[in-house]
Formats: structure tokens, C-alpha cells, sequence
């Protein structure tokens, strides 16, 4: 094996092992919290934590690049894991402080994760191997949904609260697996400098991209994205912590929230392939549309089917009636459109500022995180407030309104050939460009994860 196909190999292992890790560690954050309910923890914190989590996070992509510039990518790598272990061990006996000093590491050392994440992927990329080795890579990532969740479901079995004993050997298992993913960044190894790169090219600013970002950010086509923007930050809270809740506080079994993120992943999972082969016979305004009826189809169950205190009760089970009986088929299926939805909302995202910005994308997509993240925040704030239908009709209004102005954005750009719009099924059949374009997006990223 070459080195260059050695290093992303290792890349993506290393970030399944860590993002298996974070993933099931904060589907759970919530729920164990609320069972632990000492030294003044309550389900509250664990939404206040991801708040802050996120909120960092959306500011930490300004200013990684830098960071990554200065240290190099490996380097970057091993250090920004570490507030991740830090975030994982401090649940094996959780105290505030400690739980909002990590979870403020864990979103600062985010935004150099994947920035560094970035750079080793193109550094390893000569020629046309970008399609390939960003599949290998996005592969290796997408295991981590099922991975850590499957471990959750076997570990938890038909337990009804988790116990001080179980959360150790949970947090004790996901801690394992983060610090053997920061091992795997050990042996990454030197790619070599090609020729006419380096020696004589001109150290970028630390602030150019936040400039670049700052022009971006009041562009009247960022404008129209920001609506899709906001609801992907919204829909990250919801799918990766409200949801859980509910289903904790309706269902007896601690387990069922383990198979709800093992539902929500696969969803995630299947719709870069899903979505990628719609693209090319319904083109991007297709995609959004269809999704906009896969996210508010999910909304819609949700409210049907579960009370209205099952996100903010402090009791043991939710009190309220739903309006049909609450179903666990139901709900994991429901877990699944979420997935689907929220991955399609961020395929057609990423494919649209990838050619809008196609030769400065990283202030675009540093744009985009910051607005998810800032709304992600805002989301985890009230939400352990505001009853599930308040929830739920924020959600639907915003993923309606991003839907609308993203139509609006592509005729826009249609008329003004800013940028090719999806041509009929027969043209896009012979566009080589188009499909390769589409094959790197063809995974979809597990946006905002730190």
C-alpha cells in the first residue's frame, strides 16, 4: 500500500474510532444525566453542554485553518482529540464544571479536527485520486454511527435507567475507543511535498479566510442560504439529542434510544447514495423538494404520535397523551426519515457552495458552520423549555422557509449563468464534469460533529 493510500486509511479509521465514540457519547448525554441526577445535574445539562459545544464549534472554524497552518496536520489532529477524550472520561462521574470547561475544549479543538482532516485528504489526493480516497475515507467515517450505538444497544439491554455501574463501563468503552483513535493519528505518515509546492509560495494570513468569510457572509446568494443554514442547525438539535429524550421519556427501555441513533445514522448513511442518484434524474431543486416532505413527513409523525411534555418533562415518563398511541416501529422509522432529511438538506448544501465558491470554498463552508452552530446553540437552549409542539412548528417553518429561498437561489443563478443548474436527465447522462462533481459529494458529511 502506498502512503498515500496508507494515510487515508488510517485517517478514516482513526475518525470512526473517535466519532463512534462522540456520537453515541452525546445521543446519550441527556438521558444519563437525567438518571445520574447528582451534584446538581439535570437533563437541562446536557443540552446546555451541547449548546456550548456547538456554539464553540462555530466559532473555532474561523480560526482553525491557522492553527492547522502553524502545527501541521498530524500534529493538529492528536492534540484536537484530546478535548474529546477529556469530554467522554468527565461523564464517568459527572460535576458541572467539569462537563462545561470540556465541553468548551472538545468545540475548540472541533474546528481543527476537521480542518486538519481536510488538508491530510488533499495533501494525499494527486491527480484524480480525490474521488476515490474521499470515498475510502467517508466509508470509514459513516461506521461510526452504527458502531458506538451498537455497543450502546448490547451494553444497556432491557435496563430502565443506567446505573452508575453501567454509565463506567459505557463511558470507560467510548473513552477506549477515542484514545485508540488518537493513536491511529500516530501513524500517519510524511506525505511528500510535490514539486513547485512549498519553498516558494507565500505563507497565507491567519485572517484571510476570516476575511473571505466576512465578504461571503453579505453576498445576496449567501443570503438566500442562510435559510437552509438555519434549519440544519435546528435539525441537529433535534435529531441528535431532543429526539433521544423523547423517546427516553416515552419508552421504558434504555435500549431503544441506542437503536433510534443506530435508525438516525443509517438514514445519514444511505442519503449520500440516495440523494447523489436522485440528483442526476431530478436535479438539486428535486432533491430539496423531496426532502422538505421527508422532514416535515417526520415532524408531523412526531407530533402525532408523542406528548407533548415528552421533551421537557422532569419526570420519570412523559405525562401528556399523544394524539395516536406512541409506537417504537414508529418511532425508529421515524429516526430514519430524520437521518434521511437532515443528510439531504446538507448534500444539496454542500454541492451548492462547492461550485457558487468553487475557488475559495473553505470561508463558504466556515459561513455555513457558523450559522448552523450559533442555531444549533439556540436550539439546545430552549429546548428543554419549550414544549415539543412549539418544537416542532420551529422546525417545520424553517425547513420550509430554507427550501423556498434555496428555489430562489437557483433560478437566480440559472438566469444569471452563474452556475450550471442540473440539466435534463438525457444531458446529465454525458456531463462527466457533473458526476464527478457528485461522486466526492456522493457521502454526506456528519455536519457539525466535532
Amino acid at each position: 500500500m502506498n502512503v498515500n493510500l496508507w494515510n487515508i486509511n488510517i485517517l478514516g479509521i482513526g475518525f470512526m474510532l473517535v466519532f463512534s465514540a462522540f456520537t453515541a457519547a452525546s445521543f446519550m448525554e441527556s438521558i444519563v444525566f437525567k438518571d445520574y441526577g447528582k451534584h446538581g445535574i439535570t437533563i437541562e445539562t446536557g443540552f446546555h453542554s451541547l449548546a456550548v459545544i456547538y456554539g464553540v464549534l462555530g466559532v473555532s472554524n474561523w480560526f482553525a485553518p491557522a492553527i492547522v497552518n502553524k502545527l501541521g496536520s498530524r500534529l493538529s489532529l492528536i492534540l484536537s482529540v484530546l478535548p474529546n477524550i477529556g469530554f467522554i472520561f468527565s461523564m464517568y462521574e459527572p460535576y458541572q464544571w467539569s462537563i462545561f470547561l470540556c465541553s468548551t475544549l472538545l468545540g475548540l479543538g472541533g474546528g481543527v479536527l476537521w480542518t486538519a482532516n481536510g488538508e491530510v485528504i488533499a495533501r494525499n489526493s494527486p491527480g484524480d485520486t480525490k474521488p476515490r480516497n474521499t470515498g475510502i475515507f467517508w466509508s470509514w467515517f459513516n461506521m461510526s454511527a452504527l458502531v458506538g450505538n451498537t455497543f450502546l444497544y448490547f451494553q444497556l439491554g432491557n435496563a430502565e435507567t443506567i446505573s452508575d455501574s453501567n454509565r463506567h463501563t459505557i463511558y470507560l468503552v467510548l473513552g477506549g475507543f477515542s484514545v485508540t483513535g488518537l493513536l491511529s493519528f500516530i501513524l500517519l505518515k510524511n506525505t511528500p511535498t510535490p514539486i513547485g509546492d512549498g519553498d516558494f509560495t507565500e505563507e497565507p494570513s491567519p485572517w484571510q479566510p476570516i476575511k473571505d468569510g466576512m465578504r461571503f457572509a453579505v453576498s445576496s446568494n449567501m443570503g438566500l442560504l442562510y435559510g437552509a443554514f438555519i434549519f440544519t442547525g435546528l435539525s441537529l438539535n433535534f435529531w441528535s439529542s431532543v429526539y433521544i429524550v423523547i423517546i427516553g421519556n416515552v419508552f421504558p427501555k434504555r435500549n431503544y434510544l441506542a437503536l433510534a441513533g443506530i435508525l438516525i445514522g443509517l438514514g445519514q448513511v444511505s442519503s449520500g447514495f440516495i440523494w447523489s442518484v436522485l440528483t442526476y434524474k431530478i436535479g438539486r431543486r428535486g432533491v430539496l423538494l423531496c426532502t422538505t416532505v421527508v422532514c416535515c413527513t417526520a415532524f408531523t409523525l412526531v407530533y402525532l404520535a408523542f406528548p407533548s411534555d415528552a421533551a421537557t418533562t422532569q419526570e420519570a415518563r412523559a405525562q401528556g397523551v399523544p394524539i395516536i398511541a406512541s409506537n417504537i416501529y414508529l418511532s425508529l422509522f421515524v429516526a430514519l426519515l430524520l437521518g434521511l432529511g437532515d443528510g439531504g438538506f446538507n448534500v444539496t448544501i454542500y454541492a451548492t457552495l462547492g461550485q457558487l465558491w468553487e475557488d475559495s470554498p473553505a470561508p463558504a463552508f466556515a459561513v455555513f458552520k457558523f450559522v448552523q452552530g450559533i442555531l444549533a446553540t439556540a436550539a439546545f437552549l430552549y429546548c428543554g423549555d419549550l414544549l415539543l409542539p412549539y418544537q416542532l412548528l420551529i422546525l417545520g417553518l424553517a425547513c420550509v422557509i430554507g427550501c423556498i429561498f434555496f428555489l430562489i437561489l437557483d433560478y437566480k443563478c440559472a438566469l444569471q449563468s452563474e452556475y450550471e443548474v442540473l440539466p435534463d436527465s438525457a444531458q446529465r447522462a454525458n456531463s462527466a464534469n457533473n458526476k464527478q462533481f457528485y461522486e466526492e459529494l456522493e457521502q454526506p458529511l456528519m455536519q457539525t460533529d466535532p
